[in-house]
C-alpha cells in the first residue's frame, strides 16, 4: 500500500509530536531511574546484603532447577530412543524402513508448521513495523524503514526462511552455526581495527619511545646478520633498526600500541559477543571481570608463542606484513581459546520455543513405537 500523500505542514507536524513524545518517554525514563537510584541509596548495608544474598540463593535454585530439567529432559529421550530401537529389532527390514519414513515425514510435518506458524507471526509483525515507520517523517525512520524493505525483499527473506527452518529442524545445529558466524566475522573486524592502530598508532609515539628499549624476561635466541640480537619475550619488542637508525616498529613505542590496539578491540568484541554472538544477559560487570582475566592470560600465552619468531620477522619482514603476521597469528590463536571460554562466561538464557517444540516431536514419534 503506498503511502499518503501529505503537505510539509503535515509532515512537519508529525515529526515534531514524535520528537515531542520520544523526549517524553526519556523524561520519564530518566525520573524512574532516578527513583531506583534513590531507593537504592536509601537502603542500608545490611537490607544491600540481605538482597544480594536472596538473590545468590535464587539463582542457585534457578540453576539448580534448570540442570535437573535438562536431566530429566535427557533421560526421557534416551528412554524413547532405547524403546524405539528394540520396537525396531521386533520388525522386518520392509517395515522398519516403513516406520522410519513415517517418522521422518512426521518430523518434517511438525517443523513445516512450525514453520506456517513463525510466517502468520512474521508477516503480522512486519506489517505492524512497517506501519509505524511509514506513520513517521523524520529522518531515522526514512533510512530505517529503507534498510527494513531491503530486509523483507524476496532473497533476504529467501534466505532466512531457510534459516529459520534449520533452526526449527536442528536448533542445536542452528545455534552452533549462529555463533561461529557472528564470533568470526567480529573477531575478524576486531583484528581489522588492531592492523589499523598498529600501522598507524607507533608513528604517535615518535623515535624516542621506539628507540627506548622494553623487554621481558629478554632471552638471548640469537643474532641476525645485520648484529641485530635476537631476544625472546614475553612483553615488549626489540628495538628496530634500519640502516644504522632506529626506526619505528619496535621498543617501548611499538609495545604501547599494541597493547593500546588490542585493549580497544576488546572493548568493542566484549559488548558484540555477548549481545548479538551469545545473547547472554548474565551480570555484565562479573562477565567483563572474567573476559579482562581472559584476555591476561591468552595475551600472555600468545606473546610466548610468538615470542619465538616475531624477532626474526621484525629483522626481516616488510612492516606492512609483519603488522599482519603478527595479528593473524594473535588473534588465530585467542579466537580458538576465547570462543569455548565465551561459552562458559556468556551463558545462554532458556532453550528456545523452537527446541522445546523438536524435542517433544523426537519423544512423540519414538513413543509411539
Amino acid at each position: 500500500m503506498a503511502r499518503a500523500v501529505i503537505t510539509k505542514e503535515e509532515k512537519a507536524k508529525i515529526v515534531a509530536e514524535y520528537k515531542a513524545k520520544k523526549a517524553a518517554e526519556l523524561k520519564e525514563e530518566k525520573a524512574e531511574e532516578a527513583e531506583r537510584a534513590a531507593i537504592e541509596k536509601a537502603k542500608s548495608p545490611e537490607q544491600k546484603k540481605e538482597e544480594a544474598a536472596a538473590k545468590k540463593k535464587a539463582d542457585a535454585e534457578k540453576k539448580a532447577a534448570d540442570k535437573a530439567a535438562a536431566e530429566a529432559d535427557k533421560k526421557v529421550r534416551a528412554e524413547a530412543k532405547a524403546k524405539e530401537k528394540a520396537y525396531l529389532a521386533t520388525l522386518s527390514k520392509e517395515d522398519q524402513d516403513k516406520y522410519l519414513a513415517d517418522k521422518k515425514a512426521k518430523e518434517k510435518a511438525c517443523v513445516d508448521s512450525a514453520f506456517e506458524e513463525y510466517k502468520v507471526k512474521h508477516a503480522q509483525e512486519v506489517g505492524e513495523k512497517r506501519a509505524a515507520l511509514e506513520a513517521r517523517y523524520d529522518t531515522g525512520a526514512i533510512i530505517h524503514l529503507f534498510f527494513f524493505n531491503m530486509g523483507q525483499s524476496k532473497f533476504c527473506q529467501g534466505y532466512m526462511n531457510w534459516w529459520r527452518k534449520l533452526n526449527i529442524a536442528h536448533p542445536t545445529l542452528g545455534k552452533w552455526l549462529y555463533q561461529i558466524f557472528f564470533f568470526i566475522v567480529f573477531s575478524e573486524g576486531v583484528t581489522i581495527w588492531q592492523y589499523l592502530l598498529l600501522t598507524f598508532l607507533p608513528m604517535s609515539f615518535g623515535i624516542g619511545l621506539a628507540g627506548t628499549e622494553f623487554m621481558w624476561p629478554k632471552l638471548l635466541m640469537g643474532q641476525a646478520p645485520d648484529g641485530t640480537l635476537l631476544y625472546w619475550n614475553i612483553l615488549g619488542y626489540t628495538i628496530k633498526y634500519e640502516g644504522g637508525a632506529v626506526a619505528i616498529g619496535g621498543g617501548l613505542g611499538y609495545f604501547i600500541a599494541f597493547e593500546i590496539a588490542t585493549f580497544t578491540a576488546q572493548c568493542i568484541n566484549f559488548p558484540l559477543q555477548r549481545n548479538i554472538t551469545y545473547k547472554s544477559h548474565g551480570n555484565p560487570w562479573y562477565q567483563a571481570m572474567w573476559y579482562f582475566i581472559g584476555w591476561v592470560v591468552i595475551s600472555f600465552l600468545c606473546n610466548a608463542i610468538n615470542g619465538l619468531w616475531i624477532p626474526f620477522a621484525q629483522v626481516y619482514l616488510n612492516p606492512a606484513l609483519y603488522n599482519i603476521l603478527v595479528m593473524v597469528a594473535t588473534g588465530g590463536i585467542s579466537m580458538v581459546i576465547f570462543f569455548f571460554i565465551f561459552r562458559i562466561i556468556f551463558p545462554a538464557g532458556s532453550a528456545s520455543d523452537d527446541k522445546k517444540e523438536v524435542k517433544k516431536t523426537e519423544t512423540t514419534t519414538t513413543t509411539q513405537a
